[in-house]
């Protein structure tokens, strides 16, 4: 008798723990600010009217779509280099000239473009983790080229979708001050504002809208992919990519998706863009349709009928099973079995697009 009073209250005090747990839990995803507020119901309906792609409160992709696809690969064990991998480091950044078409790309999708005397900044992720916490989650393996301080002023601020990867509360609180405007999908311009930012300054997008600020236009491109901070709240902010394009230069960023005829579609509206920078990393047969494997970028990239292609989300954080130099090595091959021009600059060069052809080099092969 004694021994079940005794197992009584042990169960007891397991379930309080358990239940105290559960309220922590909910009360962080509630209330930690990294997390993000998400729309209410007058955006949700705004979001119903806007397209069919919006139902359940959740937004959808064009095509059927499943995150999980099957058995992950095999884990490689050079998910991470064996050292640091290094960066070139940038003080400052000085702005282009009229008619100028530069990129920094600063590792993972994070890139500064340069087009004219205008910056923009696209999925600035410049802390040490993509998490929403300092201690825990995918940890940067590269050196970081640009500290947070010495970002410039920023025109356009364009963030993909709201994953920790391409969204980071640390960034936007730090250089909020410096950014004049941020074009974003919906939904995103929610968490935003409830970070800080001011309304004034937010463009949310839906796919193909377009807005032009100063003599620049900017449209949100589809995507296949999902979105989160919050796991029990997946698809209540939209992703996708951005198509840039002013009287001289074009640019097209896919942002994070998996491989469909989205670019032919951008072709088709758009014509020929001279720069591609496309999702070529962190893919997987676990979840083959939410990331490009890199033969399915340079693919992209025909399809697209872009001049040039500089393959991103690689470099900086472990989110899939491949060895951190495989999207390079395989995106190089396929390249020149499919006659894409391909450019492979180092975290932190910055590449002028009259010089493009130059930046070829196979710097990761010195780390393997």
């Amino acid at each position: 008798m004694k021994a079940l009073k005794i197992c009584g209250k042990v169960l007891l005090i397991i379930v309080i723990l358990l239940a105290v747990i559960l309220v922590i839990g909910l009360l962080f995803l509630k209330y930690y600010p990294p997390i993000g507020d998400t729309p209410d119901k007058e955006k949700q309906n705004e979001y119903a009217g806007k397209t069919e792609q919006y139902y359940d409160k959740q937004f959808h992709n064009e095509n059927d779509f499943t995150v999980m696809t099957g058995d992950q690969d095999e884990k490689s064990i050079k998910t991470v280099p064996d050292k640091t991998l290094p960066a070139e480091k940038i003080e400052s950044i000085e702005r282009a000239a009229d008619g100028e078409l530069k990129v920094t790309w600063l590792g993972h999708s994070t890139s500064l473009i340069q087009l004219g005397d205008k910056n923009i900044f696209i999925d600035p992720v410049l802390s040490d983790r993509s998490s929403p916490v300092g201690f825990a989650g995918p940890e940067r393996f590269s050196e970081l080229a640009l500290d947070i301080e010495n970002v410039p002023d920023i025109d356009v601020l364009f963030i993909s979708h709201d994953h920790y990867d391409h969204l980071d509360y640390n960034v936007i609180k730090a250089i909020d001050g410096r950014v004049s405007h941020y074009v974003v999908p919906l939904g995103i311009d929610v968490i935003l504002k409830g970070w800080g930012v001011d309304e004034s300054k937010l463009h949310p997008l839906y796919w193909w809208d377009s807005i032009e600020l100063d003599g620049i236009t900017y449209t949100l491109t589809p995507a296949q992919h999902y979105t989160g901070r919050n796991p029990l709240k997946m698809n209540v902010t939209l992703w996708g990519g951005l198509h840039i394009k002013n009287s001289e230069h074009s640019v097209y960023y896919s942002g994070d998706t998996g491989y469909y005829d989205v670019f032919e579609q951008v072709y088709e509206r758009f014509g020929e863009t001279e720069l591609m920078l496309a999702d070529s990393g962190q893919y997987d047969s676990g979840w083959a349709e939410t990331h490009m494997f890199p033969e399915q970028t340079v693919q992209a990239a025909k399809d697209a009928h872009a001049e040039w292609l500089i393959p991103v989300h690689w470099g900086a954080f472990v989110l899939s099973n491949h060895s951190w130099y495989d999207p390079p090595e395989r995106a190089v091959k396929a390249a020149e079995e499919q006659g894409v021009s391909l450019a492979t600059p180092r975290l932190g060069q910055t590449v002028s697009y009259d010089d493009i052809s130059s930046f070829n080099e196979h710097w990761w092969e010195e780390y393997e």
